[in-house]
């Protein structure tokens, strides 16, 4: 049976006090383990993990070689991000370079980490230069909310003045952290020694995911809105009105990160409760208004408000030791 295959072993009774379970051998095979190494065992509630005590052993470089011939740029692009998010530690881009080179290195500078080694008329080298045991969840998470928290701000001023090119640019800053914390995330969830010595659990691990996905949402809606109020025609009762909107959806997202930060759950359950409410609000706006901007807006605001309740949910979820 091949490794990550569940099989059954026996227990076996050895002296007055121990038992033995054998270890499958495709598993010593992988981890390169031999009789009398040592090994680590974790123990859960329900569970043991069982990793080699050789934690700090290089595993084998994971590289990939991408031919971008007779592809656009939209799909190189994503055949290099998901190369990113999947671990690979050299990404080769291979086939007629010097087309699209401008545009390649630019999406290779939106992934963190990623440094060019290497470019020729042929290929472009990438190498990840990060070492993930070094890089911090949370500190990504509160890079992530600062910057959408001063989105949000600009975005309820483009009511009153245009800030979207300032905000659209924001957004590619929360896109790059977005990346860097999905390879994390999904190294830590593969790795149960990687996990460790970030000192996540599976929940914690599945809560951080959640957040960085509901984060990039806030950002993204917060940047279409800004540029559906530049293009608006509304009146000024209009725009007083949906200010009064806005305002109480930003002030939700700042009042659920703090709860996020604290592990509040009493303020996630209000804010989960007071979801149908703004829901309800934002029809009640457009309700009778032909006003096609208006529309728009308040459809980017609910989707901006379903984000904050997602968020409100995640905290919900959360461990609380």
């Amino acid at each position: 049976m091949g490794v990550g295959c569940m099989e059954t072993r026996k227990i076996i009774s050895f002296g007055n006090s121990s038992y033995v379970i054998s270890v499958p051998k495709a598993w010593i095979r992988e981890n390169k383990l031999k009789k009398g190494d040592s090994i680590h065992i974790d123990e859960k509630k329900d569970e043991l993990l069982i990793y080699p005590c050789q934690v700090d052993k290089k595993e084998e470089p994971k590289q990939i070689i991408i031919d971008i011939d007779n592809k656009d740029i939209t799909l190189i692009r994503s055949e290099v991000v998901s190369a990113y998010l999947n671990g690979y530690d050299t990404i080769e881009i291979k086939g007629p370079i010097e087309k699209n080179a401008p545009k390649i290195k630019a999406v290779l500078r939106n992934l963190s980490g990623l440094e060019i080694i290497q470019q020729d008329a042929s290929k472009i080298v990438a190498k990840d230069l990060l070492n993930m045991e070094e890089i911090s969840i949370i500190t990504l998470i509160r890079r992530m909310d600062n910057i959408v928290r001063s989105m949000l701000i600009d975005s309820v001023a483009s009511i009153q003045k245009n800030h979207h090119e300032e905000i659209a640019e924001r957004d590619f800053e929360v896109n790059r952290l977005v990346y860097l914390a999905y390879r994390v995330i999904r190294a830590a969830m593969i790795d149960s020694r990687l996990a460790k010595k970030l000192g996540k659990t599976n929940l914690e691990l599945l809560t951080d995911w959640i957040m960085v996905s509901k984060l990039e949402k806030v950002g993204d809606k917060s940047k279409r809105t800004a540029r559906y109020l530049a293009n608006s025609n509304l009146s000024m009762e209009e725009k007083r009105e949906l200010e009064k909107i806005f305002i109480e959806i930003k002030e939700a997202y700042f009042n659920i990160m703090a709860s996020y930060y604290k592990k509040d759950i009493r303020t996630a359950f209000d804010i989960e409760n007071a979801h149908l409410v703004m829901i309800n609000r934002c029809n009640e706006f457009v309700k009778d208004r032909h006003n096609a901007s208006a529309h728009m807006v308040i459809e980017q605001l609910k989707s901006l408000e379903t984000s904050v309740r997602y968020i409100a949910r995640a905290v919900m979820g959360m461990e609380i030791v």
